[in-house]
């Protein structure tokens, strides 16, 4: 027994590293590594650069590349209203805990054309999927789409089926908006190389998004001392008063 267990391993051994030169190599570099927010910030758009490049015994293609932009995660409450007695109340409330507050799905083809079901739902290449693996307990699961759209709506969640544009067979790049209201920290951008409907290969790079200049000191003051910001607000709130009732009173 322990010789044709001992047999095994060889072999297994043996086409390991066939299986892994299966795979391809790909390199995923970013135009910006850091997103600076200012207060005249409208947005902007981070470019990312990919090449493929295939091993030995690796499928010769077509290849289909799929890049998912994931930022810092957060927890959200989506709340159901109805009327009761004449007045609109909440009746129900679902939870998603530690959600994406930035997802974004760019494929150079649509994901139905290039990959199969259990592959979305593996990768978390679908919105729904994504609600659903994060929303808690026993929630109510008919919130998720109404989860997906407002998430959508406020340029949270980006579906782009043509957002990876592929140069040659082998090189490619995506165009990642990053929206004036982005929440600020380290955001992780994953490219799944597919062909055959399977991954062969994937890597990742990372770019941040923080405030600058007078702009992070406030946001560092908000959330390190806020009983300091809030008194410092209100001083400003007087003095402009104050000023503006000044001037126009000459």
């Amino acid at each position: 027994m322990r010789r044709l267990l001992a047999i095994v391993a060889i072999i297994v051994l043996s086409f390991a590293p066939a299986a892994a030169q299966d795979e391809v190599n790909v390199v995923f570099v970013n135009s910006d590594p850091v997103v600076a927010v200012h207060s005249n910030f409208r947005g902007q758009t981070v470019t990312l650069f990919g090449s493929i490049e295939p091993g030995q015994g690796a499928p010769e293609g077509p290849y289909s590349v799929v890049v998912l932009v994931q930022g810092p995660s957060s927890d959200w409450v989506v709340r159901e209203k109805g009327r009761q007695g004449g007045l609109v109340l909440n009746k129900a409330a679902a939870r998603y805990a530690q959600a994406p507050s930035y997802y974004a799905v760019l494929s150079s083809s649509p994901l139905s054309q290039i990959a199969p079901p259990e592959v979305v739902d593996r990768q978390r290449l679908s919105f729904a999927g994504l609600a659903a693996l994060t929303r808690q307990g026993d929630d109510l699961a008919s919130l998720d789409p109404e989860f997906v759209r407002l998430m959508r709506s406020a340029g949270n969640f980006i579906e782009a089926e043509r957002g990876v544009v592929m140069h040659s067979p082998t090189t490619f790049s995506a165009r990642v908006p990053i929206d004036s209201n982005a929440v600020n920290g380290l955001y992780l951008a994953r490219a799944l190389i597919i062909a055959d409907g399977k991954v062969i290969g994937e890597t990742t790079t990372r770019f941040t998004v923080r405030t600058q200049d007078f702009e992070r000191y406030v946001a560092n003051l908000a959330t390190s001392n806020p009983p300091l910001y809030g008194l410092a607000t209100i001083l400003l709130a007087l003095g402009t008063g104050w000023l503006g009732g000044m001037l126009f009173k000459r």
